[in-house]
């Protein structure tokens, strides 16, 4: 069928006018979407914020990674380590965590196994050194002690820390860590700790705490964890290569180097106290 004349020039024009306004309405979309999403992110509060934290473990997803530990004193003189981490997080979220000492030779064999159940958050950890040859489990007590001459307490290192379920939190002015915008939270523990407060730094595109401030008895600053040069692994994954721990307190460090990481099906066997005593 052809249009011509005046009944051509209507229909074009109310063609124009319905493109112009699909142009309209998919401008004015996109701007509400953007829109949407920055009051999102400046309304969250310090709870919602840190309940989306992906967590403070090494690594992240099931598998192994070698990790160098080196142990600093005050006057810079450092202790190298070789250590193995196996994770694995089973269907009803149990966290599981095995660190097994390789060298020097006086530490190797030297194991930390770690089980945390996400519904109680109670958390198991058993410490094996071949010296003794048995197996201990970590009281309570002792979870916030240092772990084998490091800078990390035994909760730390083993990353049950549970820091939605025993800190109330604060959301205070954002920050920029590395160039990465981030939220800061304060956290009051709830419970008997060595801490008064912690702050921590949570970088804004990920969910990822990048920096942990520990303050101390008159609220004075006692410990800095800091993270570097965070990459993806195979499971697509943000983890740091570079982790820091600063006893700001006694001037020492303890820095983590992730040397290789690899995705793959850890045997259940490993996360058994009967497993500590395996050469």
């Amino acid at each position: 069928m052809e249009f011509k004349g005046e009944t051509q020039r209507q229909i074009n024009s109310a063609g124009f006018r319905i493109k112009n306004v699909y142009v309209s309405i998919l401008v004015i979309g996109i701007f509400i979407s953007l829109f949407s999403g920055i009051v999102y992110g400046a309304d969250l509060t310090a709870k919602e914020i840190l309940d989306q934290v992906e967590g403070t473990v090494l690594f992240a997803g099931d598998g192994s990674a070698r990790i160098e530990l080196i142990t600093e004193s005050k006057r810079g003189q450092q202790r190298s380590n070789t250590l193995q981490i196996y994770r694995k997080e089973d269907e009803d979220n149990t966290e599981k965590q095995l660190l097994e000492y390789l060298r020097p030779a006086d530490v190797a064999g030297t194991k930390l196994l770690s089980i945390t159940k996400s519904e109680s958050k109670d958390s198991e950890i058993w410490l094996y050194m071949p010296a003794l040859g048995k197996e201990r489990r970590i009281a309570t007590q002792e979870m916030q002690t240092k772990f084998m001459g490091t800078d990390f307490t035994y909760e730390e290192i083993s990353g049950t820390a549970a820091y939605e379920e025993d800190y109330e939190s604060e959301r205070l002015d954002d920050d920029v860590v590395d160039g990465n915008k981030c939220y800061v939270l304060r956290l009051a523990p709830t419970g008997e700790s060595e801490y008064t407060f912690v702050k921590m730094w949570v970088w804004q595109d990920e969910f990822i705490p990048v920096k942990i401030e520990f303050y101390g008895r008159g609220d004075k600053l006692r410990k800095i964890l800091e993270t570097a040069d965070w990459k993806k692994n195979e499971s697509d994954k943000w983890e740091p290569a570079n982790v820091v721990m600063s006893d700001i307190v006694s001037g020492t460090k303890t820095i983590i180097k992730i040397e290789e990481t690899s995705e793959a099906d850890i045997p259940d066997d490993y996360f058994t106290v009967r497993y500590l005593r395996r050469h």
